[in-house]
């Protein structure tokens, strides 16, 4: 007789080429497959990153990182005859221009006129600078100081002759000497491309159908101070970025000249 001994009344034992191994070891494809995948993602985050920081230069982290890694151009001090090509436009022009743009569509406006400018306009798909013409009153001159876009120099805000709802201010990099290069009241003709070249680098929509627009010289040449001596000047080093334009507050529309202060 044979007997047949039960554990459990349920279960039989097995002997003999039994596998006794309780579970599979795990091989880690699983681990391995997320590991890989956050390295992708991680890959792709850097990739769409990078091409951000170097498309929009003029973001303000941006330009702080690009300045930090050294991989922003130094502003060029153009030539009359090096100076990019661009279209010339009066007061009247720049409003017509600018002034039906709403706010969403001047901001991206601002920004591209910003970024040409820190690019020295070198790119192909970057518009080419916007030169101011006409004849300006003086409102007030001020020294730039370390909180402003350009730290060193002068600013000279400015109305148009022949249309004061615009104002127009001159960012004047670098300028030697410690006294003001003009007084309120002083008359000032920019001509566009011919010595001037003054550039738009923003535009800000004002109260009352009013704008001003702030530029900055491309030749750094080409402008007579009021004492009659031709005006030194010289590219800036490096910009501010989170400074707000335009540099100087708005003067009022009726605004006299002669009571405008001399701090900002």
């Amino acid at each position: 007789m044979q007997h047949r001994f039960l554990s459990d009344g349920s279960d039989f034992r097995s002997y003999g080429g039994g596998n006794f191994s309780k579970a599979p070891k795990s091989s880690g494809m699983f681990w391995w497959a997320v590991l890989i995948t956050l390295m992708m993602g991680m890959v792709i985050f850097c990739w769409f990153f990078s091409i951000m920081v170097f498309s929009h230069p003029e973001k303000p982290f941006n330009y702080r990182l690009l300045a930090r890694l050294d991989k922003l151009d130094a502003i060029r001090p153009f030539s009359i005859y090096t100076a990019p090509d661009g279209p010339v436009k009066s007061a009247k022009d720049l409003l017509t221009a600018y002034y039906q743009h709403t706010p969403e569509q001047l901001s991206v406006a601002n920004d591209v006129l910003m970024r040409s400018y820190i690019r020295n306009y070198a790119k192909k798909q970057l518009p080419p600078p916007v030169f101011v013409t006409g004849s300006f009153r003086v409102l007030k001159c001020d020294p730039l100081k370390t909180a402003d876009v350009i730290n060193s120099g002068w600013v000279v805000r400015m109305r148009s002759v022949d249309l004061e709802d615009v104002d127009v201010e001159m960012l004047l990099p670098n300028v030697t000497g410690d006294a003001a290069p003009y007084s309120p009241g002083a008359q000032l003709k920019l001509d566009g491309k011919r010595s001037t070249f003054m550039a738009v680098m923003h535009v800000q929509k004002l109260g009352e159908d009013r704008m001003c627009v702030s530029t900055v010289p491309l030749t750094y040449q080409g402008l007579i101070a009021e004492n009659g001596k031709a005006l030194a000047m010289g590219p800036p080093k490096v910009l501010n970025m989170d400074a707000s334009l335009p540099v100087t507050p708005d003067p009022g529309v009726d605004q006299n000249v002669a009571a405008v202060p001399a701090d900002r």
